[in-house]
């Protein structure tokens, strides 16, 4: 597989998982938040981060329309697992994508994904994660993975579900953290393929702040 169409797959299975909404909770509005230059912060989930302003940035619309394109791709000919994604259509919040290059450039991107998925009742970030890992392994794609653990982000305890598989080319490893925030799961999603780019992402990860 070459390293543009690995990279473009990669987007395309995270956001073909998270699909946006717009219903709220607790008599708040709900909001996707606000990106500026180098910047995007929510409110609704007491959130913000920084990048770098060259970096590519895709909202809620762009998300989607990726999203949506890789539909097909993943669930195929199984009418279940299609309907599983259209139900999760109803429940999940497309927040932020932002790539250091163009997802249909020549060169695989690391990147940094924002989601929310409403989760009623659910208390803790590992009973989210747990299903993500079956989710990943159903794909069939040769993913490794290390327990989920805890770790603490923008002054927040996340679970971090920390996994990889070997491209051949690369190593693609993606790390998924997540919170149970205002009755959603609360995801960063990052995505990198060596030292050099998981620094890039380790960057915007650490100037994550939650009031």
């Amino acid at each position: 597989m070459s390293k543009k169409k690995l990279g473009v797959m990669t987007v395309i299975m995270i956001l073909t998982l998270v699909m946006v909404t717009a219903c709220g909770g607790k008599g708040k509005e709900v909001s996707l938040g606000v990106t500026e230059s180098g910047s995007y912060t929510n409110d609704y989930f007491g959130v913000s981060l920084s990048f770098p302003t060259d970096w590519e940035v895709q909202d809620a619309a762009g998300m989607n329309e990726i999203a949506n394109a890789g539909q097909e791709m993943i669930a195929g000919e199984d009418e279940t697992k299609k309907l599983q994604l259209e139900l999760s259509k109803a429940k999940t919040l497309n927040l932020l994508l932002v790539s250091q290059y163009p997802l249909n450039g020549p060169d695989p991107s690391p990147s940094v994904t924002v989601v929310a998925e409403k989760v009623p009742g659910m208390k803790a970030g590992k009973e989210y994660l747990e299903p993500t890992k079956k989710t990943l392994i159903d794909t069939g794609i040769p993913y490794e993975f290390k327990e989920i653990s805890t770790v603490k982000i923008g002054g927040k305890d996340m679970a971090v579900l920390e996994c990889w598989f070997d491209a051949g080319e690369l190593v693609v490893t993606q790390n998924y953290y997540t919170a149970i925030i205002e009755g959603y799961a609360f995801s960063f999603i990052i995505t990198h393929f060596d030292d050099e780019s998981k620094a890039e992402v380790d960057k915007i990860i650490e100037s994550i702040t939650f009031k």
